[in-house]
């Protein structure tokens, strides 16, 4: 059974590898450069180099001149300022933000091990306009002898500024110039002739703020119409006939729909889905989504999340978005920024948003914000003032009777909703001045399949399913320790706590994702090796088989504490550094729940819960019951990234330091949405347990039902012998 165990993992993985045909179907990327700081061309290999910001670093980007397409990417580790280009662009130099100079190649990025501290630094990012002129948002070309207009290029009138030129003065032409709305047209001229054009849309690069919305799905209103109508009749007869009335109208509007030809509907089954029905089916599957995304510079835009392809964009009002919510029930969308202010959009239309409402909350500052329920909101300012607040003009119920916890890098609070509405401490924890809260990670309110976990004995494991906890992570600075501490929101308990004492490392990412019955969490230390771990905190009723603690019967009272966990970890080693961590989500919660990494070498991959398993132990210490359990596997000290579990496959993402992971659910269980917002955006569909749920695509329905048809053909006409031997058989007749 251990061994069938194994062979089943590797099956299931080999299910959710990424393949070639669907390796840019079923994922997109947002490639961004960002705002161009600088542009300049290596002439000889006919691209452009710009320099962008990427947060308080800076990005190298080589862009193809003949349509636009970004041939490759290089982050360098300092800010730069200003570019000197030298031999036609085959090398340059970058001024950084200490005026220090440093030489790159031209054609790879890389940085070249070159004294360049004795160069007369020239810059080259400013576009020599001799021999042009701007007038009324148009180029004009001068002839250098008698500065009369050769000709002249119409640059629209989103026209903001020129970020690279050049010409021969013999009849090419080549200019880059930005818009007010974000996007960078190339032009190509040659002897007074447009050659090519191509433009970069950079308005969706350096997301902030994000919510998805569900596009509705109309077919099944029929139905429920009719079944509101069927509950209003009078009696079971009278449901009765409505329902073979209604049922019999809908055969004949097929019958109608093609004119009685049974040739036409079977030709209408058996032709492939055109994209109507396509549209239709992604409704049913809830695979129709809105993706929209904040910026920083405040433009919101509603993204396909199919393909990503740009629905609408608006420019709000707004700086430094906070926070994007989407309102299904009243069809509104509201963004808030960290001044406090904040606007409503009306998406009845969801085409057309249109700006219904904007005000401002407050004269300070929003350190954060999240929403509770009901657009009810959570609002912490920086001068730590925090409140309940409902941005909605609508009256609508105060919460009451809710916990709420909130933290900062030195204390965590409790807090609860009074009968008033107001906000009401209740406790606090507060860390020495030498300790600081690093990571924290409140417990998922996801659907609970199982109260147990189910082991190899037919026994079971009770889970600890207390919904209310709140994992944390606390590095000591003076000791070099990480404190892992559980702890009940409700009235601030400490449940459990761990420490790790391998000298760990405060400057790379420290993370944690909390479960249905546990708790993941990430951090790099050098000891006993430099390397990334990977722990697992599993919490249970009871570590004694088929034993519960808690009572069904009895309801629980929080205020009065609750029973503490029993607990099993573990730790693993893995090869890249974890740069951000999120758990999938599905509808029901029945797919293998998984976790999905971000790491910093730019690529996103995922690790099934099976692997993340507390309980596995060295293989010499597994029994015959150990290993009848259902997908156990044996201890290894290393989790190696598989390649048919990288979700970005040949893709790289460069996202920036704020970047954010988000899964988002869909109708069918077995598959969720996973999506990486940052400088870049990226989304992808994976299916932790494989597609259970759907046909495969070359599944050859039409002979599926030419096999049906000729069972039935063969029954019609088999039907009269049988029924003739039956007879015989009664009346006892020989043949």
């Amino acid at each position: 059974m251990y061994f069938l165990g194994l062979l089943l993992l590797l099956l299931s993985a080999s299910v959710q590898a990424i393949y070639s045909d669907e390796a840019f179907v079923s994922d997109w990327q947002l490639q961004n450069v960002g705002e161009y700081q600088c542009v300049f061309e290596n002439k000889n290999s006919q691209y452009l180099v710009t320099l962008s910001q990427l947060d308080q670093k800076s990005l190298l980007s080589f862009i193809n001149e003949f349509n636009g397409e970004i041939l490759f990417r290089q982050p360098i580790d300092f800010a730069g300022l200003d570019v000197m280009v030298i031999d036609n662009g085959s090398e340059f130099v970058i001024k950084d933000d200490n005026s220090q100079l440093r030489s790159f190649n031209g054609s790879t990025g890389f940085p070249l091990e070159k004294d360049v501290s004795g160069y007369n630094f020239k810059s080259s990012c400013q576009p020599d306009m001799t021999g042009f002129k701007l007038k009324n948002k148009t180029l004009q070309v001068l002839d250098p002898e008698s500065q009369l207009v050769v000709f002249k290029i119409d640059l629209g009138d989103t026209f903001q500024r020129i970020e690279y030129i050049y010409t021969d003065f013999k009849g090419t032409l080549k200019v880059l110039y930005s818009t007010t709305d974000s996007k960078y047209v190339f032009q190509l001229v040659e002897n007074g002739e447009l050659v090519s054009e191509w433009f970069r849309d950079e308005s969706q690069s350096d997301v902030v703020a994000h919510t998805v919305i569900d596009l509705p799905d109309y077919s099944l209103d029929a139905i429920s119409h009719e079944l509101v109508e069927e509950e209003h009749t009078s009696g079971p007869w009278e449901a009765y006939r409505y329902r073979v009335s209604t049922n019999l109208q809908r055969f004949k509007d097929i019958l109608r729909k093609y004119h009685y030809s049974p040739g036409a509907m079977i030709t209408e089954m058996l032709k492939t889905d055109d994209d109507v029905s396509k549209e239709e089916r992604e409704l049913v599957f809830g695979l129709a989504k809105h993706l929209v995304v904040a910026t920083q510079k405040g433009r919101l835009s509603a993204l396909n999340i199919k393909n990503g392809v740009v629905e609408w964009s608006v420019q709000s009002n707004l700086n430094d978005i906070l926070l994007l919510e989407w309102f299904a029930d009243s069809s509104e969308l509201v963004a808030v920024d960290r001044d406090g202010q904040y606007e409503f959009y009306d998406l009845t239309d969801l085409s057309q948003p249109k700006l219904i409402k904007k005000d401002r909350y407050g004269l300070t500052k929003i350190e954060t914000i999240s929403l509770l329920e009901d657009q009810k909101f959570l609002i912490t300012t920086e001068d730590g003032q925090k409140s309940i607040v409902s941005l909605s003009s609508k009256d609508d119920k105060p919460l009451t009777s809710t916990f709420v916890s909130t933290h900062d890098k030195s204390h965590i609070y409790g807090h609860v909703v009074a009968a008033d509405g107001q906000l009401r401490n209740t406790w606090v924890t507060s860390l020495n001045d030498d300790e600081e809260i690093v990571s924290f990670a409140k417990r998922e309110d996801t659907p609970t399949v199982s109260l147990g976990h189910i082991l190899g004995n037919r026994t079971v494991l009770y889970k600890y399913l207390y919904p209310n906890l709140v994992s944390y992570a606390v590095f000591n600075k003076k000791t070099g320790s990480l404190y892992i501490n559980l702890i009940d929101s409700v009235n601030g308990a400490l449940l459990h706590s761990q420490v790790h004492d391998d000298n760990v490392d405060p400057r790379l990412p420290i993370e944690m994702v909390f479960g249905e019955n546990w708790f993941i969490y990430s951090y790099f230390s050098s000891q006993p090796i430099p390397e990334q771990k990977l722990a697992v905190v599993e919490l249970y009723e009871s570590l004694e088989p088929n034993h519960r603690v808690s009572d069904n019967s009895t309801q629980l009272n929080p205020l009065r504490g609750v029973h503490p966990p029993e607990v099993i970890a573990q730790s693993y080693f893995f090869p890249e550094v974890i740069k951000h961590m999120q758990l999938s989500h599905t509808k029901f919660g029945i797919t293998t729940k998984s976790v999905v990494l971000e790491l910093e070498s730019g690529q996103l991959t995922y690790l099934s819960r099976a692997l993340l398993n507390a309980r596995r132990k060295d293989e010499s210490q597994l029994s015959d019951d150990d290993k009848k359990e259902f997908m156990i596997m044996p201890y290894f000290s290393t989790l190696p990234i598989n390649d048919r579990f990288i979700i970005t496959h040949i893709r790289h993402l460069i996202m920036g330091p704020h970047s954010k992971l988000i899964s988002i659910p869909t109708n069918l269980e077995s598959t969720s949405i996973v999506c990486n917002l940052g400088h870049d955006v990226f989304c992808g569909k994976i299916t932790p347990s494989g597609q259970f749920d759907i046909m495969s695509p070359n599944f050859e329905k039409g002979k599926l039902i030419a096999t049906i048809v000729g069972l039935v053909i063969l029954c019609y006409f088999i039907r009269p012998s049988v029924e003739a031997k039956k007879l015989k058989n009664s009346w006892m007749v020989r043949n």
